[in-house]
């Protein structure tokens, strides 16, 4: 198994600028140093009034440290505290620090949240959902983990996926995959999602998704330890069915003693 560990006493050297407030939530722009590499630009998303109840860690793939801002603010709205990060893509193409840098940047926000509350959980998408279920592996603090349309692991995805882009990614490489393949293996994440147990685990899964087919789904649920539950979805990679975000908060208020948060989301769709 690859080393993941680092050191928490190395300073984070966090900054912390707000740029929006709303009703209960204040939007922060975050910067801090990760174990490896360069910076991690985040947003912060904290409540107006008194300490955080529980706080979530998300990352998303595609949509960077914005895909779920909107549902960050919720969880302020709701008592908590949110922190959005991205998956840490390298302008070289390495494939390797990408992960160890997105994975490493899971643990030194769950040290940021950890400094402001005593209860977090984490959310994962794609190939977020793949380093969160390494970091849910490997790290004990989280009391819940969401792993929303991701699966087994980057080398399952990049040698099988017909997903026009990764069928580009394997032409790219050409004689070099192999050696891809087998450099970024270690870090699969059906390694270490086993080990997240007894950790309750929440799967979303989508049953048109032209990017992971319904048995490489299955396949990333297997591997993960009781308690967990998988949910289908009607709809792509980019899910947009509300019972996807209503069944994530209820199971984020459910495990992080957030009682306001499927309240909070009813009214915003009302």
């Amino acid at each position: 198994m690859p080393d993941l560990s680092y050191h928490r006493d190395k300073p984070l050297n966090l900054t912390i600028a707000p740029v929006a407030e709303r009703p209960g939530a204040v939007i922060a722009e975050c910067r801090f140093d990760n174990a490896e590499g360069g910076p991690v630009d985040a947003y912060l998303v904290t409540p107006v009034d008194g300490e955080p109840r529980a706080g979530v860690i998300y990352q998303h793939s595609t949509g960077g440290r914005a895909a779920f801002l909107a549902e960050a603010v919720q969880v302020a709205q709701a008592g908590g505290i949110a922190l959005t990060l991205p998956v840490t893509y390298q302008a070289s193409g390495d494939q390797v620090a990408m992960i160890r840098q997105s994975i490493l940047a899971i643990r030194r926000g769950a040290d940021i949240l950890l400094e402001r509350t005593d209860r977090i959980g984490a959310v994962g998408h794609s190939a977020g959902a793949m380093m969160m279920g390494v970091a849910a592996g490997i790290d004990r603090r989280f009391a819940c983990v969401v792993l929303d349309v991701g699966l087994s692991g980057l080398s399952f995805h990049y040698r099988d996926s017909t997903h026009p882009a990764i069928q580009g990614l394997r032409a790219s490489y050409g004689e070099r995959l192999p050696q891809l393949l087998a450099d970024i293996a270690p870090y699969d994440a059906v390694h270490f999602i086993a080990d997240a147990a007894p950790t309750p685990l929440l799967f979303q899964a989508s049953r048109f998704d032209i990017g992971v087919s319904e048995s490489e789904y299955e396949d990333f649920f297997a591997a993960a330890k009781e308690p967990k539950r998988l949910v289908w979805y009607d709809g792509g990679h980019e899910l947009t069915d509300v019972r996807w975000t209503a069944d994530r908060v209820g199971f984020l208020a459910e495990h992080l003693d957030l009682p306001d948060l499927p309240r909070i989301l009813a009214e915003r769709l009302s």
